[in-house]
């Protein structure tokens, strides 16, 4: 029966297929750890994502009414330049046609002195004479002084 006892390999045999069935239990365990573990990584990843994704919507948001409110500020700007250039133009028109009465009015003056001077060259004046020159005289000065 010794003999018997030490061939009978059932108790080894019950023995080394625990071990097998706690291995492969153990493999399937830590396979699905592994897996839950990938899964977890992946959807906090997907989570970070969202937050990224919801942080750039907001700043998205924020930039566009800043440009829209550079837009409204560029057409402001824009329209006081049309408005200074027309009044630039209209000043300009302004100056010309004032720079043409001083030339007309120097003109004048120049017309008046030289007359003057002809009438204090000549030694014998009209009473008539006299007075046109002192109404030229007079409108001369008043002339001057505008």
């Amino acid at each position: 029966m010794s003999e018997k006892n030490l061939l009978d390999l059932s108790p080894l045999k019950s023995l080394v297929d625990s071990l097998f069935d706690h291995a492969t239990s153990y493999d399937q365990e830590h396979s699905n750890f592994v897996d839950k573990a990938h899964e977890d990584k992946k959807m906090e990843l997907i989570s970070n994502a969202k937050v990224r994704l919801e942080l750039f919507k907001v700043e998205e948001g924020e930039k566009a009414k800043h440009v829209s409110s550079n837009k409204k500020s560029l057409k402001k700007v824009k329209w006081k330049l049309a408005t200074l250039q027309g009044e630039r133009e209209g000043l300009e028109a302004v100056l010309k046609a004032f720079k043409k009465k001083v030339e007309e009015v120097q003109a004048k003056i120049l017309a008046t002195e030289n007359e003057i001077s002809s009438y204090e060259n000549m030694s014998l004046l009209t009473l008539e004479d006299s007075i046109r020159l002192e109404q030229k005289e007079s409108v001369w000065r008043l002339v001057v002084k505008i």
